[in-house]
């Protein structure tokens, strides 16, 4: 005989208060243990060793229950008072999990269920570049199924079995290669209608490390729903709560465990009431009590109406014995589909013996492994066959649990239609996500703070070493170097760190963008706006600083000159570092290219050749160098417009008029108002290519 040993935890949770108390229950019982799948002949009695058992467990029910208060010994950093007796503990009573409360939420707005129905579905991709390819790869096929609403469904499968793959197909992200029908309430499905009703939970918890989990909630609640902010505070409380997430709800996202963030990306999906979900890997990287706690949040999810699909790769017993249906793949095709219990007796009706006390879920894995053999046709043809029909014909409705009744027998509310606009109008979206990046890019250390550090210590450092210059005809030359240096600090202090925008965010931005929460040209445009005020605050700095220590013309025009040009070309570059970083596939490629791209910009700007210098066949290089009009721009605005001479310490000075300065560097023709427009088409030439780069990376993820 086996004997189990049990300590109970019990965390009461106050939904309508913050206080939180818990209670440590040691409960002392005698029970055998015995496992569920052991045939009768395995259940004989050791008679002396129960005798004693049971002995003991008398003398431990006369001690009764010792009750400890964790709010004062554990939770408080409290003494733990230590027991006269340590005896021991027998039997291991299940405790109701905490999180059950997730599946009633009174201020959820309502949805009608959703099935999902698939059959004959392949999926197909070329192999070798788009230059040679070398045929196609069936990665799914002829799969064909039903997931109910009030269930888990679990998609099982080894390493590259196409778990994630049908996953993706299944919640829209795939198009492109895929062939078959995908039915919504048996209505052919409408994508943009389907992703507005679903929400996909990928794998990696992509959330944005420097917002607090209430403020992420919010933001969710104010995009997804057209209510009050009363109503939109008391929802994010209520789910807050519901999910354990209330005692951290000040806490940034960047600090939160990886339990925490999972159900925090859980939460925020969970805004507008999805009736369908998907999740990746849900239990990825965690250990087995969050484990526990997210699967048992996705199963309350469920029994409160709602289809939960998620992959899994090779759960434990206990989490295995929570899914209510299953869908096991092997090389792209379906070996089992039906509810848990019956996956022993099916195998057994086909030979495959499940060993006892074996987790059933490592067996399946192992069998489709071909640990035992290569048996996949095998149970290819019994599933094509029709051997797992008679229990897929047994629907949602043949359920004897009474407290979940079938979808289809329920009335389903007809007047609630789903649309294919956003929750909220464009207006809205740009306000919510300019204030979140706003405030994103103010608590960025290293982005912000860094940044405005730097341009004024540089700025002062370049002051003492071009001090008092300006006016000097001797040292004009130290002057124009001193003009480019601040042209080319300003365009890489610009340039750099918006290289790194998208590839940082572009995760975020796909998950939030591909779950219908807005829309791209709404990202877009707040994610630009937001950065804007800091690339003029930090040249304003810059320039405030340099123009005076180094004694430049002392007139207002001039000096707003100057700092108008450098905010164009800080600008320009930062429209640049943007193209960039939406253009290159990882962050490793843009901080490569960022500084690649500057090389020939800064070659062909006119301080280092002059423009009749250069050979014919690359002078129309020097026209797509924005730094060029900023150098022209600034040069004509300290010695142009009719300056005075300059003032010569010795008896000859060559560059005492400023004319002289003008004709060497060769823009005594140049237009001023012209460097402003090309440095405004270059701006918006940029910026339009950025959008029409990251609306083409959308496309190709779908």
């Amino acid at each position: 005989m086996q004997y189990g040993l049990c300590i109970e935890v019990l965390c009461s949770t106050n939904a309508s208060t913050t206080h939180n108390s818990g209670l440590l229950v040691y409960n002392y019982s005698a029970a055998p243990h015995r496992p569920l799948d052991s045939p009768q002949t395995h259940q004989r009695e050791d008679t002396e060793s129960h005798s004693e058992v049971v002995v003991m467990a008398e003398k431990l029910c006369d001690m009764g229950c010792v009750n400890i208060a964790m709010e004062d010994s554990l939770c408080n950093g409290g003494t733990q008072t230590q027991p006269q007796e340590a005896p021991l503990l027998t039997h291991l009573k299940k405790v109701e999990n905490q999180i059950t409360e997730a599946q009633r939420f009174s201020h959820l707005p309502k949805r009608s269920a959703v099935d999902l129905e698939f059959s004959d579905l392949s999926y197909t991709i070329s192999e070798g570049p788009c230059w040679k390819k070398q045929g196609y790869k069936a990665l799914l096929k002829c799969l064909s199924g039903k997931f109910c609403s009030r269930e888990l469904i679990g998609i099982m499968g080894p390493s590259g079995a196409g778990k994630s793959t049908l996953m993706n197909i299944l919640a829209g992200y795939r198009e492109t290669g895929m062939t078959g029908q995908i039915l919504v309430n048996g209505r052919l499905r409408d994508l943009r209608t389907f992703r507005k009703m679903s929400c996909y939970i990928m794998q990696e918890d992509k959330l944005l490390p420097h917002l607090t989990a209430q403020e992420a909630m919010m933001v969710s609640a104010n995009l997804k729903l057209n209510e009050s902010i009363e109503v939109k505070k008391e929802l994010v409380k209520e789910i807050l709560t519901a999910l354990g997430l209330h005692a951290c709800a000040h806490t940034r996202t960047l600090s939160l465990s990886g339990g925490q963030c999972k159900r925090l990306a859980i939460a925020l999906e969970l805004v507008n009431n999805p009736p369908v979900m998907f999740f990746d890997e849900p239990t990825s990287g965690l250990d087995s009590a969050s484990s526990f706690q997210v699967v048992s949040l996705m199963k309350s999810l469920a029994q409160g109406g709602r289809t939960i699909i998620c992959t899994i790769h090779q759960p434990s017993a206990k989490l295995f014995e929570m899914f209510d249906k299953l869908y096991i793949l092997s090389q792209g095709q379906c070996i089992y589909k039906g509810t848990v219990p019956y996956l022993i007796p099916y195998l057994r009706n086909l030979g495959l013996h499940c060993p006892t006390y074996h987790n059933p879920a490592d067996f399946i894995i192992e069998v489709a492994s071909g640990e035992y053999g290569d048996l996949n046709p095998v149970l290819f043809e019994a599933v094509q066959g029709g051997m797992c029909v008679l229990e897929e014909k047994k629907n949602c409705c043949g359920k004897k649990d009474s407290s979940s009744p079938c979808p289809a027998n329920c009335p389903q509310d007809s007047a609630i239609v789903e649309s294919h606009t956003f929750a909220t109008s464009s207006l809205t979206q740009f306000y919510i996500l300019f204030k979140r990046t706003l405030i994103t890019i103010c608590r960025d250390q290293v982005l912000t703070h860094l940044r405005l550090m730097s341009h004024i210590s540089i700025g002062v450092l370049i002051g003492l070493l071009y001090l008092n210059i300006g006016n000097d005809a001797s040292k004009v030359f130290n002057n124009t170097g001193f003009l480019f240096f601040s042209m080319l600090f300003l365009m890489f202090g610009a340039l750099m760190p918006t290289v790194l925008t998208f590839p940082l965010e572009m995760a975020v931005f796909l998950r939030e963008h591909l779950n219908y929460w807005y829309s791209l040209k709404a990202y877009y445009l707040a994610k630009t706006m937001a950065d804007i005020p800091f690339q003029v605050i930090c040249p304003l700095m810059y320039c405030s600083i340099v123009y005076w220590m180094t004694e430049q013309p002392p007139e207002a025009s001039r000096y707003l000159l100057f700092l108008a040009l450098s905010i164009c070309t800080a600008l320009v570059a930062q429209s640049l570092g943007l193209l960039v970083g939406a253009a290159s596939t990882s962050l490793q490629v843009a901080t490569f290219v960022g500084p690649v791209t500057a090389i020939p910009v800064l070659l062909f700007s006119g301080f280092f050749v002059n423009f009749d210098t250069i050979p014919k066949y690359l002078q129309w290089s020097s026209y797509v160098s924005y730094v060029r009009y900023g150098f022209e721009g600034v040069i004509l605005s300290i010695y142009g417009m009719n300056r005075t001479e300059l003032e010569c310490p010795g008896k000859v000075c060559k560059f005492q008029k400023p004319e002289e300065v003008l004709q060497l560097l060769d823009v005594e023709d140049a237009k001023l108002y012209m460097d402003f427009i090309i440095l405004a088409i270059f701006f918006l030439v940029f910026r339009l290519a950025t959008y029409l780069v990251l609306r083409y990376k959308v496309k190709i993820e779908r």
